[in-house]
């Protein structure tokens, strides 16, 4: 089990780097520009991406020695300050969130087998959740009636398995590439992630956007048209808008450690 958890903490780690460096993708840092975040730039988010390796690192320790659930969530809490007093903002909240959801899950379900994951996932959200709820989290939800993360979380995280991972796998057996594949899990997500960061920025005309656009590009993918042109042409507007959608990109890249984690990714 310890090796299986430090090999899916290496795997979460990597996702994250990978989601940071996938571009473009609209509204988000990638290696052209900084997107709707002009107070980062790749270097902060790498920065804050060490803090969160160390973190999972700490954390893979405690879930291996069984810590009970207040330290595991002791030590996100601790990242998430040490990200703030080092970068100036809380750029990786969610994927502090999303990766310890499913490293601590995986320590209690039976290894690569996605259905006792998801039931893993869900009986720890319930447990995280019933301690209470972050306040611009909770504040953002009731404004907006979005369930967020919170939600996905609960449901077991169904844009991740019922959506994006399928889209991924069934690009592959049509006769795409890894990087369409992960531009179309990409796609997906951006139609099924209730975006809190979106709906905190731009509201529910901002959300609409990433939808239309994530059906888009999801078709322009499966034409084989020139995604990558219109996805660039997106990033201007959106950062017109200071439209960005953090949610997406926390869950693209816990698609991206999983992939790598069943071996699926170097396959492709």
């Amino acid at each position: 089990m310890t090796a299986h958890l430090t090999r899916l903490t290496n795997n979460l780690v990597r996702g994250a780097f990978m989601e940071l460096y996938l571009t473009p993708k609209p509204g988000l840092v990638d290696l052209c520009d900084s997107g709707s975040h002009p107070e980062l730039s790749v270097e902060r988010m790498e920065a804050s991406l060490k803090i969160v390796s160390l973190y999972l690192l700490d954390l893979c320790d405690a879930v291996a020695r069984g810590e009970e659930l207040n330290e595991q969530v002791r030590l996100g809490v601790a990242a998430e300050s040490a990200v703030q007093r080092a970068i100036g903002t809380s750029c990786h909240k969610g994927y502090i969130f999303l990766a310890g959801l499913m490293l601590c899950a995986s320590a209690c379900s039976n290894g690569r087998d996605e259905d006792a994951l998801r039931a893993s996932i869900t009986r720890l959200a319930a447990l995280f959740f019933d301690q209470g709820e972050p306040g611009a989290a909770h504040r953002v939800r009731n404004r907006f009636q979005g369930g967020g993360l919170r939600e996905e979380a609960l449901a077991g995280l169904p844009s991740l398995f019922d959506e994006a991972l399928p889209v991924f796998r069934r690009e592959m057996a049509s006769g795409g590439n890894r990087g369409s594949a992960i531009f179309a899990m990409l796609g997906r997500l951006m139609q099924t992630v209730e975006d809190s960061t979106a709906l905190r920025r731009c509201g529910r005309s901002g959300l609409k956007t990433i939808r239309e656009d994530g059906r888009h590009l999801e078709r322009m993918i499966a034409q084989r048209d020139d995604f990558l042109a219109f996805l660039a042409e997106r990033n201007a507007h959106y950062a017109s808008r200071n439209l960005t959608m953090g949610g997406v990109a926390g869950l693209l890249a816990l698609g991206l450690a999983w992939l790598s984690h069943t071996g699926e990714l170097e396959a492709a």
